[in-house]
């Protein structure tokens, strides 16, 4: 999905983490399964980040997702 989006700066973990296969124990913590918490992306927002930044990578991130769902 992050390949379909290359517009958007994100992460399947942290950066402490980097190298590890392992779901985020934040993540786990809040009742996702293992399985789909390794499926989880994370989205940092910085001083910087207006709303229409947010709004354009929600577009990207959508629309990613809506070609791999349709193939």
């Amino acid at each position: 999905m992050l390949a379909a989006a290359p517009e958007v700066a994100a992460s399947t973990g942290s950066a402490c983490h980097e190298g590890h296969e392992r779901a985020s124990a934040i993540i786990l913590a809040m009742g996702v399964t293992p399985d789909a918490a390794l499926g989880s992306v994370r989205l940092t927002l910085g001083r910087g980040t207006a709303e229409g930044d947010v709004e354009r990578a929600a577009d990207a991130l959508a629309r990613s997702w809506r070609q791999i769902a349709t193939g």
